[in-house]
């Protein structure tokens, strides 16, 4: 490698500015800084893209694709591809990406991805991604053909930073000596802090990837150094990161980030009032006090999910404000568009009930079990599950459920049945779609 590479400076010497720019595909990759009052930003999370490559949507696929806990698997490169074209008409400053890019971490499924976000790179919009708990050193990275799944290659840290050279690495103004965090600055006022809450060094080790997430020492010093500088420079400094800052909802075990509170307190201090985070796969904002001071944080609803929100973050970089909207997007109609009425209508058949039985089946496994003590008629298990169904889907779009007749059948059940409270607490959804506040 190093004779490569010496071989290769020699001819960019020999042969002049032409080649030495060929030299440079790895180096800094700048735009000229948004100088405009408003920058805006549309906000991904959990895409989950698993590269056409890697399967034939035969039988072993099709199977693992309908136990994925209501992801659409399935259509998970359409849907990315209907994102990409929304964003090319929408034309944004910046596409931020927390994280879970891919299904688990297969290096063809970020080739493809990359691949993809050139398209957007291309048109000048800025792209940052930061890595999610399934993007790195999985070993149960898997392609599929026929009746059968096999290992395939799965990515790196090294090579995640080369795939996604010119989709943040490449425009870092500085990056974390500890992870894969970096800083961007696509404006004088306005910067992004990429950070990696991502564990994946044992994940060999252990067999599958690490759920919880954190951030070490070294990357809270580094958060707290660039927070002097955003303060220095009175510039909005927003944090992008996987995992979640604070609980946001009753299931909240490996999806809130460890040791919570420090980081809240290391965000606080460096100036900090608005984190972006995803992981959860719901669309939730929640928001808390942390030194007097106010702190929000947005998680994104998955991409490959439900409602397969993208978010817009506009940020009014004279007075330091800024308003969030999440938008469903028109996957229907993009598939419409390029493949015709009847594919629409089959991914919009498959892209209901792969949500709906997960919510559905979890229900009857739980309700059958606990079935010898609660003595619960089958007619009225169906019930309950067609409320958990129900509620299951409220909670990842992030807005109360309808108080169906199933619902309440879950009001009227004991206190201590398995279920209930997780149920209830998708009436009170409330605020998570919508959100504006200060961000300095």
């Amino acid at each position: 490698m190093k004779l490569r590479k010496s071989i290769f400076g020699i001819s960019c010497v020999l042969f002049g500015m032409m080649l030495l720019s060929g030299c440079q595909k790895q180096t800094k990759m700048t735009l000229p800084p948004v100088s405009h009052k408003t920058l805006t930003a549309m906000v991904i999370s959990d895409d989950h893209v698993i590269a056409p490559s890697l399967h034939d949507n035969g039988k072993a696929f099709t199977q693992y694709a309908a136990n994925d806990a209501g992801a659409d698997l399935k259509y998970s490169a359409t849907i990315f591809r209907a994102f990409i074209a929304k964003a090319l008409i929408t034309k944004p400053d910046v596409v931020l990406i927390s994280g879970d890019i891919t299904n688990n971490g297969e290096k063809a499924s970020h080739e493809y991805v990359a691949k993809q976000l050139r398209r957007l790179t291309a048109k000048h919009i800025r792209v940052y991604v930061v890595p999610g708990n399934h993007d790195l050193n999985n070993p149960i990275a898997r392609r599929f053909k026929g009746k059968h799944q096999y290992s395939t290659e799965a990515t790196s840290p090294t090579q995640f930073k080369k795939i996604y050279h010119q989709d943040g690495y490449g425009q870092a103004s500085e990056t974390d000596p500890s992870s894969l965090g970096y800083l961007v600055k696509p404006s004088k006022h306005t910067w992004f802090l990429m950070l990696n809450s991502a564990i994946y060094k044992s994940n060999y080790q252990q067999g599958n990837s690490t759920v919880g997430g954190g951030l070490t020492d070294g990357t809270l010093q580094w958060l707290t150094k660039v927070g002097k500088q955003a303060k220095q420079a009175h510039a909005t400094l927003i944090p992008v990161l996987h995992h979640n800052t604070m609980d946001h909802t009753v299931i909240h075990q490996d999806y809130t980030i460890g040791y919570a509170e420090d980081v809240r307190k290391a965000f606080t201090t460096a100036g900090i009032k608005l984190s972006l985070s995803g992981h959860i796969h719901a669309q939730n904002i929640k928001s808390t006090k942390v030194k007097n001071q106010s702190l929000t944080d947005i998680a994104s609803g998955a991409l490959i999910l439900g409602s397969h929100y993208y978010g817009t973050l506009k940020i009014n970089q004279s007075n330091g404000t800024a308003t969030y909207h999440a938008t469903p997007l028109n996957v229907s109609a993009y598939i419409k568009h390029h493949r015709g009425n009847k594919a629409m209508r089959a991914y919009q058949k498959y892209d209901h009930d792969v949500l709906y039985a997960a919510g559905y089946n979890a229900a009857l496994s739980q309700l059958y079990e606990d079935r010898d003590e609660t003595q619960l008629s089958s007619a009225k298990v169906n019930q309950l599950a067609r409320g958990m169904a129900a509620a299951n889907i409220a909670l990842f779009r992030g807005t109360p459920v309808k108080n169906s007749a199933a619902i309440q059948a879950w009001q009227q059940m004991p206190h201590n049945t398995s279920l209930r409270g997780f149920v209830l607490a998708t009436k009170k959804l409330h605020g998570n779609v919508t959100w504006s506040g200060s961000v300095q």
